[in-house]
């Protein structure tokens, strides 16, 4: 990773610390174009995470559901696995500060997803009577 995009992500993951500040934004943006970035930015998420409070953002997650969900249906799933992989224990921490009934939400979202990628028409086994 650069320098630059080291740098970046600290200073991101420094405001994104702030919960009334991204609360805030996120009522003002699309949650797509945000998805899109973060598809745009695979590496700066990655450096991002490491500065990130995963308490402080299990709160905004779980004060933004919806925001939540709209975004994840639009978010490159090899990305994030990426960036989950390099952070297992902010991952860990951010589940744990979750709300159950928000965070079964977004995996429902990402469920869906795949459902919908790998579902196959006609490919079902019938027994024969």
């Amino acid at each position: 990773m650069s320098e630059l995009q080291r740098r970046l992500g600290a200073i991101a993951g420094k405001m994104a610390n702030n919960k009334a500040l991204i609360s805030g934004m996120m009522s003002a943006i699309d949650p797509k174009v945000v998805a899109e970035a973060v598809n745009d930015n695979k590496d700066l998420l990655i450096g991002t995470m490491s500065y990130l409070d995963p308490e402080i953002l299990a709160g905004i997650i779980n004060s933004n559901p919806d925001f939540m969900a709209k975004m994840m249906r639009s978010l490159d799933a090899a990305a994030i696995a990426k960036a989950m992989n390099k952070n297992q224990r902010f991952v860990t921490q951010l589940i744990e500060n979750t709300d159950p009934n928000v965070f079964s939400r977004s995996v429902n979202v990402v469920f869906n997803k795949m459902r919908k990628a790998t579902y196959r028409p006609g490919l079902t086994v019938t027994e024969d009577a």
